[in-house]
């Protein structure tokens, strides 16, 4: 598999289980050409993400294993970046301190609820309305051009929120945002090994996806260096399945392409 990448990695630095050496050891062994350390940066006060005041830390330590990790897998600087509507320039100055190679944006709060890991508000909303809610500000965070990537792009389905109708036309008109917009989306493959256990996203909005033209990358979204490149045999079946024939590599915030 020297020919793939993993983007979405949480380290210790954030809400992951280790340090960086420990999931390049895993990386190497997976035979991966490029890992990326994204850990989560939120201007809300939760325990989950990094500390401001350990940004300094966090540019320098990941900055450093960039240059001067010379083993055969490849490190990139990854941010992973809560969408709030509202406070884009807050969002573009704390990004600007980092010398990131690509940053995801995500969206984990619906009106200040953190429902990715906080189950007491649902039912609160049909699921049809967390929905229209959720996809609103993807497609808000896709139109800030603060990111190159768009995180899981259906979360909301993570707690087995399923929506009460079809939501096809909200989808369509997400992808289509995101390919004006000229983002890119990531195959996730955290979704098995949660309640929902499926891809972010879907293997529908997917063939949505690759139908026009709407470039991926592959993230494990990995907490623990074991979880690095999971299920990726059949996520690359499944893109290839969609038509892709392209993975989507990062460096400097420049794209480049990996054939699979």
């Amino acid at each position: 598999m020297s020919y793939m990448v993993d983007y979405h990695i949480h380290t210790n630095f954030s809400d992951g289980k280790d340090s960086y050496m420990h999931y390049l050891e895993v990386a190497r062994k997976k035979d991966l050409a490029e890992i990326g350390f994204s850990d989560h940066i939120t201007l809300e006060p939760v325990d989950w993400c990094v500390k401001e005041i350990d940004y300094p830390v966090l540019r320098e330590n990941l900055k450093n294993l960039c240059d001067n990790f010379s083993e055969d897998v490849q490190v990139r600087f990854g941010l992973e970046v809560d969408f709030f509507s509202g406070r884009e320039e807050e969002i573009k100055q704390v990004i600007s301190y980092f010398p990131a190679d690509y940053v995801i944006g995500s969206v984990h709060f619906i009106d200040g609820w953190n429902f990715d890991s906080d189950t007491s508000l649902y039912g609160k909303w049909t699921n049809n309305e967390l929905y229209q809610k959720y996809f609103k500000l993807i497609q808000e965070a896709a139109k800030s051009g603060l990111f190159d990537i768009i995180g899981h792009f259906d979360l909301i389905k993570k707690m087995q929120c399923w929506p009460e109708t079809d939501q096809t036309p909200l989808y369509e008109e997400t992808l289509k945002i995101i390919k004006e917009a000229n983002v890119v989306i990531e195959l996730n493959t955290s979704g098995l090994d949660h309640p929902c256990n499926d891809f972010f996203p879907q293997r529908e909005i997917l063939q949505m996806a690759c139908k026009i033209g709407i470039p991926i990358t592959l993230s494990s979204d990995a907490h623990q260096p074991i979880q690095v490149a999971r299920h990726f045999e059949k996520a690359i079946s499944l893109l290839k399945e969609v038509g892709y024939t392209k993975i989507t590599r990062f460096r400097n915030r420049q794209r480049g392409e990996i054939e699979i």
